[in-house]
């Protein structure tokens, strides 16, 4: 059985103007003057732009992204270009003023280190791509790494044509497929067509089209940025969407990540491997810190992939979800499989819970955005909040968050509801409210490949994660190719004596599903 899932309210009670809306956030661009070594691996960051510096930016962004063309994150990538506009350092004129990747990452063995595992991920694909022009006889020559995403951006008129190197699986093992794509001659990224490369993907990394079980592949910076997917249809001209603004952005970003299940997921390296992220600034709420958040993303599992974050919320943000969710809290419901029809949730589940529309809510309405930025997944994938509380002995048996259609067959609502298997809950990112000192554990029985349980109530086994107040973790109910991850079998923990667990969660699908709109 899986936890239940809400019905959809109004998209009237929580829609945001689309100009109010901010993108999933990333990891700044560094400017001229950044600190790299000779690889050109970014050693600093950089500091915030001013505000008066951003409307133009920001306009063409809410352009783009209500075109459907750029995913949200390329607002974040446009306050960067206005920043190096009005910095000290030699202008550079771009080759054209559109939305690109944050940041260039030059295929180094530094860089492949952060992304490529020990072991094949199946659907989670990495490609370098080096530029390459002609010297004055002719020949064919490799770029020299460029040191920051402007120096790479200055000479996309110049290439010729691109070398890509396949990572299939994200295995770091010896190369599987290198090519050169070129165009027709001339100079200028925008002579390199995106159907060949497209064409050269599908072969070195056996991509699976749209099918009616699965979602289009996508195409993404190594910080999540969309840059296309498979079923993109090119538009004339120079602008979002174009030929010459695809090939440019894949250009730009160095290195190329492909995801067959079409959503972006972190990748997880190894176990106790940490990655720093940045996260948008709140929107909508008055918070002490303004500004851009830095988190850190460590690794506890692979399989099934599970991250943690720690003071991803605030405790006075715990505290209010908790009074806020207090007085509508009931006994928690599940959608039972065939097999289970006519037995009680109870026989599971024995918490509390209740679901939270953002609304007009500022700090919640901030929340889910930074959710969409920590995830680099929109808004419009996710359920809304639920809240839950685990009283003494309270707990949930071991369950999936996936809807298997297989176990559904006679639950024609479920069946609709995802497509027959082409939809499905993608991710979970489950909140802890409250510190437990006793049990409550959320526990994986299955992580590291274990075999499957004999009892679905057993804590023993497996990977445990104590509950602590402001930290997050996000499991992915699919994996990078779509499918679901039998690993991903989780439960809650009976709570200890005299404590009381209260948490929360956001189910985020694999495509849109309009209980909360952009």
């Amino acid at each position: 059985m899986a936890p239940k899932s809400q019905k959809k309210k109004s998209a009237k009670a929580s829609k945001v103007s689309p100009s109010s809306q901010p993108s999933p956030g990333r990891q700044r661009a560094r400017n001229d003057n950044d600190k790299r070594n000779k690889n050109g691996e970014i050693k600093t960051p950089l500091s915030s732009p001013q505000p008066s510096s951003l409307l133009p930016g920001i306009i063409v962004a809410v352009i783009a992204f209500l075109g459907g063309l750029v995913t949200p994150p390329s607002l974040h990538a446009l306050r960067h270009q206005n920043l190096n506009a009005n910095a000290s350092a030699p202008e550079i004129r771009l080759p054209f003023p559109l939305p690109l990747p944050s940041q260039h990452f030059p295929c180094t063995s530094s860089n492949l280190d952060n992304y490529l595992h020990a072991v094949p991920v199946p659907g989670l694909h990495f490609v370098c791509v080096e530029s390459m022009y002609l010297d004055a006889d002719g020949n064919e020559k490799l770029f020299p790494k460029a040191q920051n995403v402007y120096e790479e951006q200055s000479r996309l008129n110049r290439v010729h044509s691109l070398r890509l190197s396949f990572y299939k699986g994200s295995h770091a093992a010896p190369l599987s497929r290198r090519v050169k794509v070129g165009g027709n001659g001339s100079e200028g990224v925008e002579f390199i067509k995106w159907s060949n490369v497209k064409e050269q993907l599908i072969v070195g990394l056996g991509l699976l089209p749209e099918g009616p079980t699965q979602q289009p592949w996508s195409v993404f910076s190594p910080l999540g940025e969309k840059i296309t997917h498979e079923k993109h249809v090119i538009v004339n001209g120079d602008g979002i969407g174009s030929n010459k603004h695809i090939m440019s952005s894949i250009t730009v970003s160095g290195i190329i990540v492909i995801t067959q299940g079409g959503n972006w997921l972190w990748p997880g390296v190894r176990e106790g491997f940490e990655r720093s992220i940045e996260l948008e600034p709140p929107t909508f709420s008055n918070t002490s810190s303004s500004g851009p958040r830095n988190i850190t993303i460590e690794t506890l599992s692979l399989k099934p992939l599970v991250l943690s974050i720690k003071g991803f919320l605030t405790d006075e943000e715990c505290d209010y979800i908790a009074k806020k969710a207090e007085p509508s809290m009931k006994y928690s419901g599940v959608t039972l499989k065939d097999a289970d029809k006519g037995k009680a949730a109870s026989e599971w589940r024995t918490s509390q819970s209740t679901f939270l529309s953002a609304g007009d809510d500022t700090i919640l309405k901030d929340i889910e955005h930074r959710t969409a930025s920590l995830t680099r997944i929109p808004r419009s994938h996710q359920e809304y909040v639920q809240v839950l509380r685990y009283g003494e002995s309270e707990k949930y048996d071991s369950h999936h968050d996936y809807f298997d259609p297989a176990a559904y067959q006679s639950d024609k609502s479920t069946l609709n509801l995802i497509e027959h298997g082409k939809k499905n809950r993608f991710a979970t990112v489950f909140w802890y409210l409250t510190d437990v000192d006793d049990g409550g554990h959320t526990v994986f029985p299955r992580a590291g490949g274990r075999p499957p349980v004999r009892s679905h109530s057993d804590c023993s086994t497996g990977l445990k994660v104590q509950p602590q107040k402001g930290k997050v973790i996000i499991f992915y109910s699919l994996d990078a190719s779509g499918n679901m991850d039998p690993l991903s079998l989780h439960g809650a923990c009976p709570v200890g004596e005299n404590n009381i667990k209260w948490a929360a969660n956001k189910w985020i699908w694999n495509a849109p599903m309009g209980y909360i709109t952009n």
